[in-house]
């Protein structure tokens, strides 16, 4: 949800800045509150409220083109689907309780605007939407040319003067919240190290991949385990819902025409008019073969649906067949070569090529499904949504629960269905919705509110766990020996191999590098670095086992490297600490808002 904050400070500002300027220019927040039902009449064109400012359905309509807009963009001009479209729908909204949220506080902070602040901003840190039309072919910024045109009386810098005094006072909030964050000398030398640092250790110990087996919990110990650590255990909220399914099934009409086109093809094909290579360039729908002018290559009875078979094997060499309906769609085929029996004359293999035109249903027929759906929807409620399908033998299906953000199980890209489920109320018949295969309409059910799972449902994290720690604690048996051996002086070696324990020498490695049977990036590789050459550290725990360690080699600290790299690290960190405190600030802020959607709710 914050990936958005971890970019650079500067554009950062401007980023969340322009989003409070698209609000703006929505009509921004209204002074008058906004209940849930039951609790005041909802004024019309409402759809929410953050902190009693109303958020109208205007402004998020706005806000969801853009949104989506923004993802076609991304997906260089595709179409959605329908997840992509739901996702649209909610961050749409996360932008609008977000925009409320920062108005608030920067009105509760009283931050304001000078024009000798705007004027700053238009010389020292101009926004990059601003910059962008003084880029050249390069990409690179003409800040001559900009600066030209900043001091040039006939410029028209009406627009963009607006666009920064309104942003100008996010910007101040950011910087306020962002204050406190703190970057130290010992900080910038410790990033260093996790930078820089290499290492070469000896180690013994314990994997518990080589303890599986060992130890299986009984049904106590998987109770006091599960009693002892229930934030461990914790689920979220599940919602409980049934659905009415309405397949996009063409019809008889969407068959006929397709059919019909295909006779279209067949007849510019054997009258001349055209090639059957390059009609299956233009035509085809099998995205395989139609880039290979429709060829299949060879093949014999068994390997295509009957019906194709059937149709291709009753073909002369270069004769065209009729439009032959398969499960696929419709098909033309031509024969290329055959191969024949000798013995028995019958042809057993051919080298055929073919046009594919699947058949979907059209708009007619997809209206109709619609209108066949909303008449369902219209006609029932909570207590005969399912007797009513069931009657009408429609497909219907009671999904097990799911967590908001998943799909509804059993109905494929239903993210949009499942987000109205934690948004209605229980009884509730929800509006048409639709996926790539189906029209569907959604009964909400109850929602299991969040909270510790049931021990059932958790019982083989639980048992993970419980092994974990039996082997962590069987893994210290074998392993406090051999150290106790090698600080009485023994050698490593020797001491593991007392234990029977695993002993190497490692290669060099870095904090993030892999130490075979330790892992990738652990605590191991920490203390080796941060060590002390020829200083036992007698346990360190990773996912994989329990190993003590001693540093045989460290990179020396080079401090003339760390002198020039010294600030850019810095900037980083401060960076990085200044969009942690703004992240933590807004998370803060949100779970102290009193935030009624409306979204979702039907008077």
């Amino acid at each position: 949800m914050f990936k958005f904050l971890r970019s650079q400070a500067k554009v950062f500002y401007w980023v969340i800045a322009a989003s409070f300027v698209l609000f703006l220019g929505l009509g921004g927040m209204t002074s008058r509150g906004c209940q849930a039902p039951g609790t005041k009449k909802v004024q019309a064109g409402v759809i929410g409220s953050v902190n009693g400012a109303d958020i109208t359905g205007q402004q998020y309509d706005y806000a969801v083109r853009q949104q989506r807009g923004q993802m076609r963009q991304q997906a260089q001009n595709r179409d959605l689907n329908a997840n992509q479209d739901a996702a649209a729908s909610q961050q749409a909204w996360d932008s609008l309780v977000q925009a409320a949220i920062f108005q608030q506080a920067i009105e509760k902070r009283g931050i304001t605007v000078s024009d000798e602040e705007v004027l700053s901003v238009f010389e020292n840190n101009p926004p990059p939407e601003l910059l962008a039309q003084y880029r050249d072919e390069n990409g690179n910024v003409d800040m001559d040319r900009y600066f030209a045109d900043l001091q040039n009386p006939a410029v028209d810098w009406t627009q963009q003067e607006a666009y920064i005094r309104a942003s100008l006072p996010w910007q101040k909030l950011i910087e306020e919240i962002s204050a406190e964050a703190v970057v130290t000398d010992e900080d910038v030398h410790q990033e260093y190290i996790r930078q820089t640092g290499k290492a070469i250790a000896e180690y013994m110990g314990i994997t518990f991949a080589d303890m599986e087996g060992e130890f299986e919990a009984s049904e106590t110990e998987l109770e006091e385990w599960y009693q002892a650590h229930p934030d461990d255990y914790q689920s979220p909220a599940k919602g409980h819902c049934q659905v009415v399914m309405i397949a996009k099934e063409a019809s008889e009409q969407d068959y006929e025409e397709i059919r019909e086109f295909m006779l279209e093809i067949r007849e510019e094909i054997v009258s001349g008019q055209t090639e059957f290579g390059v009609a299956a360039l233009e035509y085809s729908e099998d995205a395989t073969s139609a880039t290979q002018s429709g060829d299949l290559g060879v093949f014999d009875r068994s390997r295509m649906v009957a019906p194709f078979t059937e149709a291709a094997f009753a073909l002369q060499i270069g004769e065209v067949s009729q439009p032959v309906k398969t499960k696929f769609g419709y098909h033309l085929i031509e024969v290329l070569k055959q191969s024949i029996d000798e013995d028995t004359g019958e042809v057993y293999e051919i080298n055929a090529r073919h046009i594919l035109l699947k058949v979907t249903p059209g708009p007619e027929t997809l209206d109709l499904l619609r209108e066949r759906a909303d008449e369902f929807r219209s006609r029932v409620d909570g207590s005969s949504f399912a007797t009513t399908a069931e009657a009408e033998a429609l497909n219907l299906i009671t999904p097990p629960e799911f967590i908001k953000g998943r799909d509804i199980p059993g109905v494929p890209l239903s993210l949009a269905g499942s987000n109205w489920v934690f948004g209605a109320s229980p009884g509730q018949v929800s509006r048409l919705f639709e996926n790539r295969d189906n029209i569907y309409v959604v009964l909400a059910g109850e929602i299991t509110p969040a909270g510790l799972a049931p021990l059932s449902e958790v019982t083989s994290r639980v048992a993970l766990a419980v092994k974990k720690d039996h082997q962590l604690a069987a893994a210290k048996t074998r392993l406090s020996p051999a150290v106790g051996e090698v600080q009485m002086g023994m050698t490593m070696a020797e001491g593991a191999g007392n234990a029977g324990i695993l002993h190497a020498v490692t290669d060099t490695f870095t904090i993030n590098g892999n130490v075979p049977d330790v892992g990738y990036g652990t605590e191991f590789n920490k203390l080796a670095i941060n060590g002390e050459l020829g200083v036992l550290v007698p346990e360190v725990e990773t996912l994989r086992g329990l190993f003590a360690l001693t540093p045989l080699w460290i990179s020396p600290f080079d401090q003339a490297d760390f002198d020039v790299r010294r600030a850019g690290i810095q900037a980083a960190l401060l960076a990085r600490a200044q969009n942690k405190a703004v992240e933590e600030w807004y998370i803060k802020s949100l779970e102290e808002a009193e935030i009624v959607d409306l979204r979702y709710w039907q008077p």
